[in-house]
C-alpha cells in the first residue's frame, strides 16, 4: 500500500511538471551527456547508436575490494567488484519524455583466488524498461515508471529472481555551479514473479528487499559524496537494511578515484539474506550531475 501510494505521488508530481513545462525549456533535458561523447548535445537525440548512450547507475571498477567478513563457500576475502551500466532512449515523446531501455551488470571477480581458477563468484544481470519525464534544468529532475528485472543467471538452488514495477523520483537543488546536493527516491511493487517454477528461488526475498530506497549526494567541484539505504519501507519487525557510502574525488575530465563501503544484507541479489562487511577503492566514470 505505501509502495502503491507513492507512485501515485509520482504522478500527481509528473502533472505539475508538465503544467511547468508549458512556459519553460531545457537546452539539455537529459542530465549527463553520451557516454560515447561527453558533451552536450541540446534536445536532439543522437541518431548512431554509440552516440545515444547514456549513463544509468555508476560505472566503476574496485581492483581491491575487501571483505571483512567472513567470505561463504571457498572464496577469499579479496576479490575484484565492477559494474557498468547504460541506458538508450527509443522513443522521444516531447522533447522531456522518453521511454528508454537500460541494462546494468555488477559483476564479483575472485581474481585473487588461484586455488579455485579465479572464478566470478556472483554477476547480477538488470534490464529496465521505462517511461521517463527528464528535465535537467529543474529541481525536479526526472520522473520515472517501469518495470525492473533482476537475476543471477544461476539455475536451481543457487537461483535468485526478483521483478518490479518501479517508480522513481529525483530531485537537486543546485547553490552553484559547484555545489550541488540531491535525493533519488525510488518505490517498487513486486510482481511475484520472483518464484521460479516449483523451486521458489527466493520465497522470503520481499522481507528482506521491502519496497523502498534512497540515495544522497552532495557535490562540491571535484568531490562526490553518496549515502545508500536500503530498504526505508519494509516490515521493521523484520528489518535487513543495508547501507552504501561512496566518495569520488575527480582525477580528469571522466575519471575519479572511488571509494565504497558497504554494511547489511544483498551486496548482489544472491547474498539477499546474507549479511557483508566490505569496502574496496578504484576508479569510477564521473558523473556530471
Amino acid at each position: 500500500m505505501r509502495a502503491g501510494f507513492f507512485l501515485l505521488l509520482l504522478c500527481f508530481s509528473l502533472l505539475q511538471a508538465q503544467a511547468k513545462d508549458k512556459d519553460a525549456d531545457s537546452e539539455n533535458p537529459l542530465e549527463s551527456p553520451p557516454l560515447a561523447k561527453q558533451i552536450e548535445f541540446g534536445n536532439e537525440i543522437p541518431e548512431t547508436f554509440l552516440g545515444r548512450l547514456y549513463l544509468q547507475n555508476p560505472i566503476y571498477a574496485l581492483p581491491y575490494y575487501y571483505s571483512f567478513s567472513k567470505p561463504y563457500d571457498s572464496n577469499i576475502a579479496n576479490e575484484v567488484k565492477y559494474q557498468f551500466s547504460f541506458r538508450i532512449p527509443i522513443v522521444n515523446l516531447n522533447k522531456k519524455y522518453f521511454i528508454f531501455f537500460a541494462y546494468t551488470q555488477t559483476s564479483f571477480f575472485q581474481l585473487y583466488n588461484k586455488a579455485d581458477s579465479r572464478p566470478f563468484r556472483d554477476i547480477d544481470y538488470s534490464p529496465e524498461l521505462y517511461w521517463a519525464y527528464e528535465n535537467a534544468s529543474k529541481t525536479l529532475r526526472h520522473i520515472r515508471i517501469g518495470f525492473k528485472h533482476t537475476s543471477n543467471g544461476e539455475r536451481a538452488l543457487r537461483s535468485r529472481t526478483q521483478n518490479q514495477i518501479l517508480g522513481s523520483l529525483k530531485l537537486q537543488h543546485n547553490f552553484s555551479e559547484r555545489a550541488k546536493v540531491g535525493a533519488v527516491l525510488n518505490a517498487w511493487i513486486w510482481t511475484g514473479l520472483h518464484y521460479d517454477g516449483f523451486l521458489h528461488d527466493n520465497p522470503d526475498l520481499v522481507r528482506y528487499r521491502g519496497y523502498a530506497d534512497i540515495l544522497l549526494y552532495a557535490n562540491y567541484g571535484d568531490h562526490l559524496l553518496e549515502a545508500y539505504l536500503t530498504p526505508i519501507v519494509a516490515d521493521y519487525s523484520f528489518y535487513k537494511p543495508r547501507f552504501v557510502l561512496g566518495y569520488t574525488y575527480r582525477l580528469t575530465h571522466n575519471i575519479g578515484l572511488y571509494v565504497q563501503y558497504t554494511n547489511g544484507y544483498g551486496d548482489n541479489i544472491y547474498e539477499y539474506n546474507i549479511h557483508s562487511n566490505r569496502a574496496g577503492l578504484g576508479v569510477r566514470l564521473w558523473q556530471n550531475l
